[in-house]
């Protein structure tokens, strides 16, 4: 499998910064960062887009099981940013996931956004949407605009 993340120039912030690292640690399968991404107790929520995957997974040994929840059926997968915000401890991004089948060998591009809560740089929740509307829906709902 390869995996590999692209990013487009763009204003940034300390919470933009991190969650861009988390997805080049994502895409290079660094599950030793995971501690220093993730609160103890954070978590990632599920789009509902891929079946088979738990709705949330909780701590850092869950957060692990889902990488491999999620990288697992592809043999080839990319993560691409578009359009970001960040605010006071949050962050959001259009994503799209670029990938092969493993075994299929069927090309998909699906978009995604992400919603984001960290306190001191460490992941409290990671919201995952399928689509970028879904996740500015989620921002303005917070008041975060």
């Amino acid at each position: 499998m390869t995996l590999a993340h692209m990013t487009l120039d763009r204003p940034t912030s300390r919470e933009l910064d991190r969650l861009l690292e988390v997805y080049e640690a994502f895409a290079q399968g660094r599950l030793d960062l995971i501690p220093e991404f993730f609160e103890p107790d954070g978590f990632y929520r599920t789009s509902g887009t891929f079946p088979g995957m738990r709705e949330r997974y909780v701590g850092h040994d869950e957060i692990a099981t889902f990488w491999h929840a999620a990288t697992e059926p592809w043999e080839r997968l990319e993560i691409d940013t578009g359009e970001t915000l960040a605010r006071d401890g949050y962050a959001a991004a259009q994503v799209w996931l670029d990938g092969r089948g493993l075994g299929s060998g069927i090309d998909v591009r699906i978009e995604a956004g992400h919603f984001v809560r960290f306190r001191e740089l460490r992941i409290v929740e990671f919201l995952a949407f399928p689509s970028w509307d879904a996740a500015k829906a989620e921002w303005e709902r917070l008041g975060r605009a």
